[in-house]
């Protein structure tokens, strides 16, 4: 099956929404109230840099693999100590996911179900989507996106009828400047892993249009988060809003409509599972990458198992202690490690320039 960069877009948005629409967005009113949508901004800004970087980069492997090319750069033992701390981030990543899902669906739908059967049930459907490969994963997402954009326009219209606007001008009298660092390190961490596009060449190039299509994602995703902050806020207030475990879930079952626009929570937890499955699919795919490349293995599909059993039974510690796993999301370590992480275009870049390689049309 042939790709092409437009898909990129598609990919992106389903990837980079999925998470913080389901989870992002209460913390984020807990720790900045009235004025988060200024991180936002801010951290959207700041991915713009990002992509930036992380197109200059995948511009420098002319079609190879990222995975194959970054020893060029950053040397073979620099650059196989940041597969290794990718492949661990994958695992770790898809573990939260499953576990955040687990506790989702165990918690509103089957309370009498045990945890481990859940998360089981949620790891073989990701090693089976993973198995798929990534093209297949790029075409599952081209028909969820346009499902999913319009959901956001559903809820744009739907829920702006019971807002409460007379709270917008708070947007602009609350304000604190000694917290406005520690939310765009927030958001960054939330929607700024725009370096885990350079997986997908040699399938999609990296030119223009690609650029291009990252950056329009970058503006859909910021855009729609914010959206979605600002109608949690307009309709719940900031106190009840950051106790909120499901916002959109909330916002729907909280409409003043009846009937089955009142009663489509399960519309938009079918397309939110769907979306996570490609997210964590993807996730499992650049790690099985990064350790086919430390291990120099021809056959990969072996490690697609265990990668997945991994953050399954990752998962199953997690459920072992609730209240540590939903504090852990919101400490100061854990969202320091995903800004490094979301980083890493900008040091191979500077490592890059500090060589001599970053305006060279070959690389050695």
């Amino acid at each position: 099956m042939h790709t092409t960069s437009f898909q990129t877009f598609r990919f992106a948005c389903i990837y980079m929404l999925t998470i913080p629409l389901a989870f992002m967005i209460p913390p984020l009113i807990a720790t900045s109230g009235y004025q988060g949508w200024i991180g936002m901004v801010i951290g959207g800004a700041v991915n713009i840099v990002l992509i930036l970087g992380t197109y200059k980069l995948g511009k420098m492997t002319a079609g190879q693999s990222w995975v194959d090319f970054g020893e060029k750069i950053a040397g073979k033992w620099g650059h196989r100590a940041v597969l290794l701390l990718l492949v661990f981030w994958s695992v770790y990543y898809v573990s939260l996911d499953i576990e955040q899902f687990s506790l989702f669906y165990g918690t509103l739908y089957m309370r009498e179900t045990p945890s481990w059967v859940l998360q089981f049930m949620i790891g073989v459907v990701i090693w089976v989507t993973t198995r798929w490969g990534f093209t297949t994963l790029v075409y599952i997402a081209d028909g969820t996106f346009i499902i999913i954009l319009l959901g956001i326009v559903f809820l744009l219209i739907l829920f702006s009828a019971d807002a409460d606007y007379q709270m917008l001008p708070a947007l602009l009298t609350h304000y604190d400047s000694s917290i406005v660092f520690n939310d765009v390190m927030s958001v960054i961490s939330w929607i700024g892993e725009w370096f885990i596009f350079l997986f997908i060449t040699p399938h999609i190039p990296f030119d223009k249009k690609t650029l291009r299509n990252l950056l329009l994602s970058n503006t859909l995703v910021t855009f729609s988060v914010l959206v979605t902050w600002l109608l949690v806020i307009l309709n719940f207030g900031i106190h009840y809003g950051s106790q909120l475990k499901y916002p959109i879930l909330q916002l729907i079952r909280g409409t003043s409509f009846t009937g089955l626009i009142g009663h489509a929570d399960p519309v938009f937890i079918g397309l939110w599972a769907t979306s996570m499955i490609i997210h964590d699919a993807f996730l499992i795919y650049v790690g099985v990458a990064c350790i086919g490349h430390l291990l120099k293995l021809q056959e990969k599909k072996p490690l697609n198992a265990i990668l997945v059993g991994t953050a399954t039974v990752a998962a199953f510690q997690y459920s072992q202690n609730i209240s540590w796993f939903q504090k852990e999301l919101t400490e100061a370590g854990f969202i320091s490690f995903w800004v490094v992480i979301n980083g890493i275009p900008l040091y191979y870049l500077i490592l890059a320039l500090v060589r001599g390689q970053l305006g060279r049309k070959k690389v050695h």
